[in-house]
């Protein structure tokens, strides 16, 4: 598929130069003109794409692998078609494959290297197991070495999520068949533990620069995966320690029971492994290779297998040269093994037939996972819990389902397979603070949530707004469970009685409905001989209920109508100045006030006036724009400054007389 390099891919991703091709898909090196970075992009082989099987495991590929979240697996940004061409974009990784690797290496690696690389796998693994994701094609072109030297897993191409149906096709059995466990090669039951036997082939593989099994077809190797020992590593490589050794005759049992049952276990004993050289792991016994579509094994093909390891054989028995003393004490000794053999097998089946029990199979649905597990071993059987399905309606660790019934008569030693529950399926929580109550209802409802205890409180976020919400956003929870909610109700409104604060200044007014929630309005003056000139005389709604927030207006004391310079209040009544000039009449000037001035909108006016000694605020409200230009009267006596304020800040000072 060179002839697609130049493409651009949906206006962003262009193909440069093919990387490498496997079963199913080519890898190109292209690059994203959005971001501006080189990524990997691999795209669905021509052949396939109008096959509607290999479209579909090709986009699980995407679905499986972009769940996961790991430094040792090879991220994956975005996945599309265009051109008719199914694609993925995929973190670029400069380095090689292991495989290339071992070719280009000189002697075999260390065990402390392998130990090394299949740790960081099965770290890449383990994640991908506790995520119901089995990768089913682990092998050394499957694996990437950074530059830096850091090791990622690669091409979740035939990964499935455990929790769906494990059974492999039963028509073609799917994987790469140097590394395919005896199940897969079968195709019967797949789980993690096949992902386990598949590392244990590629640890052989790394520390003899060999694979175990060859064959001059697929079908012969698979074969040799389900009926041959894996060859003793130390007989190529010296330098294998026994507790390698052990360990990866423990990780390629033949028998899934026999097998470690999880990654963890097998990184355990390489851990120990690692700090202690004598440590080995008591057990019963001890290419170049493309992703393949392999034909079902039959029994005539296990069969002609074995036909054929005999023939082989007797050929290299009959290729020796042999006397006549020879083959009569070969026939002898042969009729001698017949013999015990025939006793060994006729003592077995007596044993059989007169010793077995015959147990009833109990009833462990609805139990917990390990009392079903005691109930079945009380009996003499033997408990199965691999299979785990997720139910909404069972709780987790409870069984579901058995494949004998209640009642069933068995020999002891049967095993009785058990579906157990995972619980619920566990989703995000989605955020829905600050969402309105009818958005946030449906995000909870799209991810089959329910909503919960919706309880009101006052706030300063919008009338039906959310709040809070428990759960929290951001964490796993089952399906179909309630997430509560705290509704905006809106601000608190508070009312309070308005004070009397006649006989005060406008600053300490001010301060006792500051105090109350309550704001100064505007304020008016008058003449008065009862209060003095400053003083408040009344203020707007004494003993009423008042919003907090509302403005109260009050009036002010502009002193007694006529002052006289010896303080007896007698003037001339003509309203000139007296004899020894100290005593006027008051009269009133106004002060224009310019909207296109102001500072803010609205904004605080207040005008103060200074005669001596004495600061008094004579004016001060609030104003808008949209009131346009106006004029503030002020009454006063004598010589004065006037200074007028915005918002606290001196934007004028006259000195007038009045």
């Amino acid at each position: 598929m060179s002839e697609i390099n130049g493409l651009l891919l949906d206006n962003r991703y262009e193909i440069l130069s093919v990387v490498g091709s496997g079963g199913m898909a080519t890898v190109y090196k292209g690059r994203d003109h959005v971001l501006n970075r080189m990524v990997a992009i691999k795209v669905l082989k021509q052949e396939f794409n109008s096959d509607s099987d290999f479209v579909a495991k090709f986009e699980k590929e995407s679905q499986s692998a972009a769940s996961l979240s790991h430094p040792n697996i090879v991220n994956v940004f975005d996945v599309g078609m265009d051109h008719d061409m199914h694609y993925i974009v995929m973190e670029l990784i400069t380095g090689h494959t292991l495989r290339e690797y071992l070719n280009k290496m000189h002697g075999f690696m260390k065990e402390e290297a392998v130990v090394n690389i299949i740790m960081q796998i099965g770290s890449a693994l383990q994640h991908a197991h506790q995520n119901n994701i089995i990768h089913r094609d682990i092998k050394s072109q499957n694996i990437l070495v950074s530059e830096t030297g850091s090791v990622k897993v690669a091409d979740f191409g035939i990964a499935r999520a455990a929790t769906k149906s494990t059974l492999v096709n039963t028509k073609e059995i799917v994987g790469s068949v140097h590394y395919a466990s005896p199940e897969q090669a079968r195709g019967g039951y797949v789980d993690a533990r096949s992902d386990i036997y598949s590392l244990g082939i590629l640890m052989y593989e790394l520390i003899t620069k060999e694979l175990p099994f060859d064959g001059e077809t697929p079908v012969s190797v698979a074969l040799k995966q389900l009926r041959d020992h894996l060859p003793d590593p130390r007989t190529i490589n010296a330098n294998v320690s026994d507790g390698f050794a052990s360990i990866l005759s423990k990780a390629t049992a033949k028998d899934l029971n026999q097998r470690y049952q999880s990654i963890y276990e097998l990184m355990e004993d390489l851990k120990r492994l690692s700090v202690d050289k004598r440590f080995v792991v008591k057990t019963e016994g001890y290419l170049n290779d493309e992703t393949t579509i392999l034909p079902k094994i039959t029994e005539e093909d296990i069969m002609k297998h074995d036909q054929n390891r005999t023939r082989k054989s007797t050929k290299q028995k009959a290729s020796k040269p042999v006397s006549k003393l020879n083959i009569t004490l070969v026939v002898v000794a042969a009729l001698i093994v017949s013999m015990l053999v025939f006793s060994l097998v006729a003592i077995n089946k007596f044993k059989e037939i007169f010793n077995v029990d015959i147990v009833t199979v109990p009833n462990v649905v609805g139990m917990d996972v390990d009392e079903a597990v005691r109930a079945i071993q009380d009996k003499g059987l033997v408990a199965d819990t691999t299979e785990r399905k997720y139910n909404n309606d069972i709780d987790e660790d409870i069984v579901i389902s058995q494949n004998y019934a209640e009642g069933e008569e068995l020999k002891e030693g049967f095993t009785v397979k058990l579906v157990v529950s995972n619980g619920a399926v566990r989703v995000l929580v989605p955020n829905v603070v600050q969402q309105d109550l009818v958005k946030a209802r449906v995000m909870i409802e799209n991810e089959n949530f329910e909503v919960g205890e919706i309880k009101y409180e006052f706030n300063d976020l919008p009338t039906g707004t959310v709040i809070s919400q428990s759960p929290k956003s951001g964490v796993k929870e089952a399906e179909g469970t309630l997430i509560d909610l705290v509704v905006s109700q809106g601000q608190e409104i508070k009312t309070v009685l308005v004070p009397n604060v006649s006989g005060k200044t406008i600053r300490e007014a001010e301060s006792e409905l500051n105090a109350l929630g309550l704001k100064l309005g505007s304020i008016e003056y008058e003449l008065s001989d009862e209060f003095e000139e400053g003083m408040i005389i009344s203020n707007q709604g004494v003993g009423q209920t008042y919003e907090q927030g509302s403005e109260v207006s009050v009036v002010v004391s502009n002193g007694p109508e006529n002052v006289d310079g010896d303080g007896t209040g007698e003037g001339n009544g003509d309203g000139t100045e007296n004899g020894d000039g100290t005593g006027d009449n008051y009269s009133e000037i106004s002060v224009a006030i310019f909207a296109s001035t102001f500072m803010h909108d609205p904004e605080n006016i207040r005008i103060e006036m200074i005669q001596g000694e004495t600061r008094t605020v004579v004016y001060e409200n609030t104003h808008t724009k949209a009131e346009g230009d106006f004029r503030i009267k002020i009454r006063g006596t004598g010589f004065a400054t006037l200074e007028v304020f915005y918002s606290d800040q001196l934007v004028s000072q006259e000195t007038i007389q009045f």
